[in-house]
């Protein structure tokens, strides 16, 4: 069966067969692994594989996805405050005004966001607040 899924992005890059294995990581996040491919469609003994791989999988996904609650604890408030600004797209100078401090001084704090997120950029960091 066709879909918009199918039309739209897997039949553009050549792809005839997909098979999706979704998992529920934790009661909150169901995460799906997609497997494809050009030649035969996916078969019974595929789909068992699939099966067996699938609580590895959900293993494999908890040991990789960042850990953002106990890193949240490593914030101070005042990083923490930073961090909210930054995910609602305030710049520096913005952050500075509204905090009463100095751009340089909101750089300062959003260098060891960075450090103790893990993250390299603004972006990343607001991704990843998110998520605390």
């Amino acid at each position: 069966m066709e879909t918009p899924l199918y039309n739209d992005y897997y039949r553009p890059i050549g792809i005839r067969h997909t098979m999706a294995l979704p998992i529920y990581v934790d009661r909150r996040l169901l995460v799906s692994f997609v497997f494809n491919r050009a030649s035969s469609a996916f078969g019974e003994r595929e789909l068992q594989l699939a099966e067996t791989l699938r609580p590895h999988l959900a293993n494999l996904y908890r040991l990789a996805e960042p850990k953002t609650p106990a890193t949240c604890t490593a914030l101070t408030a005042r990083e923490r405050e930073v961090l909210e600004w930054v995910a609602a797209g305030k710049t520096n100078r913005d952050i500075a005004a509204i905090l009463g401090a100095r751009p340089r001084t909101i750089e300062k704090h959003l260098e060891r966001i960075y450090e103790k997120l893990g993250v390299e950029t603004r972006t990343a960091a607001a991704c990843r607040a998110r998520l605390l």
